[in-house]
């Protein structure tokens, strides 16, 4: 069951969109306030986002911007105020269609459906990375060693991902924390990163002592190992 993040601060048309997406078959988490989101996205996984741009505190212009630091999670802008400007402020952060909204959300339906058949055809053609004895689905947000299934937690496989996706490039602490936690960084989270590259390593590196699929670029960062980032430049 396709699981969608409802993101709308007006109760009531927040109840009569939840109500029609789950009588089409929709797991739904509701959420009335941006911030409240991006907490429910570090914890679950979500197939879809409806997002009104109208929202207290964080706005979800503001929102979208730091949910695609990290995530390519279709987002639906469910709005009755956005402007031909505005709209393609949104496309270029990375919104996937627009909704005037109603109390008949019969439209944010059918769209649903598109994006996710889209996305499922998207899938079907994604082939799995294959690095030594680990196999990676960036669809799907699975890791396999050994061809047993390693729990990760969102914000490593985040990590592991942001690497994977830019093999020529080394991100500083600084960078690796604003875009995988979406906040401001300082130096009291150094050991924050440093932990956390300390476990995704232990579970996906045959000898996490001497690492090859995450590298460290001394007094700087992390980058992807570079076997593994030579790998992917010839797969190209």
């Amino acid at each position: 069951m396709e699981k969608v993040l409802l993101i709308e601060d007006n109760t009531i048309v927040s109840k009569t969109i939840e109500r029609k997406l789950i009588m089409n078959g929709f797991q739904v988490d509701c959420c009335f306030s941006a911030e409240d989101a991006l907490i429910e996205i570090n914890k679950h996984h979500y197939d879809i986002v409806v997002l009104d741009l109208n929202l207290p505190k964080m706005s979800g212009y503001s929102f979208l911007q730091i949910l695609r630091k990290k995530s390519d999670i279709p987002v639906i802008i469910n709005t009755s105020y956005a402007d031909v400007k505005s709209r393609v402020k949104l496309i270029n952060i990375g919104a996937n269609d627009f909704i005037e909204k109603s109390f008949e959300p019969d439209e944010i339906i059918e769209s649903i459906k598109i994006i996710l058949e889209d996305r499922l055809k998207q899938k079907e053609s994604t082939k799995i990375l294959q690095f030594k004895d680990l196999q990676i689905d960036l669809f799907n947000r699975t890791v396999k060693k050994s061809n047993e299934v390693l729990e990760l937690t969102n914000k490593e496989f985040d990590i592991l991902k942001m690497l994977i996706d830019n093999p020529d490039r080394a991100f500083s602490r600084k960078q690796l924390y604003l875009v995988v936690w979406g906040e401001e960084y300082d130096e009291s989270v150094d050991n924050t990163i440093n932990v956390h590259i300390k476990r995704l390593r232990n579970k996906i590196e045959i000898d996490p002592k001497n690492p090859d699929v995450i590298g460290t670029v001394y007094a700087f960062g992390y980058r992807l190992g570079e076997e593994f980032a030579s790998q992917l430049r010839k797969a190209k």
